[in-house]
């Protein structure tokens, strides 16, 4: 159930960005997020479109904590992009997708992306273990049934 909802997140979240990407060589933070109810649905804040991306990140993350608080929200995935920090790589950027799930499944996966002639081209993703962000509050019984 984790695993499909992840999959679902992660499908509305690249349909979501895939032709801004190109146009801007990134994309401010945005969310997609699966209720309670196991619906999935894309979250983008107006005005994170004006803020620097690490302000926007940040607004973001809060914003999604207080839905969580409220017990409608089961599974978050965040997406941004960021410098790649791998010098090493070919790859300019870096495409960043941090998803929790409220049972405990917290992970980010990194798709490095080179934009030339109007087109993206990515790499390998790398998916790695992270520390919980959205889900790291109490979540009181009667929220979580």
């Amino acid at each position: 159930m984790i695993q499909t909802q992840f999959e679902r997140m992660y499908e509305k979240g690249i349909q979501n960005l895939s032709d801004r990407i190109v146009l801007t060589g990134g994309v401010k933070p945005f969310a997609v997020v699966s209720d309670t109810g196991d619906n999935v649905k894309a979250i983008r804040i107006r005005q994170a479109e004006e803020m620097p991306p690490e302000i926007a990140l940040e607004v973001l993350r809060r914003s999604l904590i207080a839905l969580v608080k409220k017990g409608k929200i089961g599974a978050t995935a965040i997406f941004y992009t960021a410098d790649n920090p791998n010098k090493k790589s070919n790859a300019d950027k870096v495409l960043v997708v941090e998803m929790e799930h409220i049972f405990g499944p917290t992970l980010a996966q990194l798709v490095p992306f080179t934009i030339k002639n109007g087109k993206a081209s990515y790499g390998e993703q790398v998916v790695v273990d992270m520390e919980k962000q959205i889900f790291n509050i109490k979540v009181d019984e009667e929220s979580a049934e």
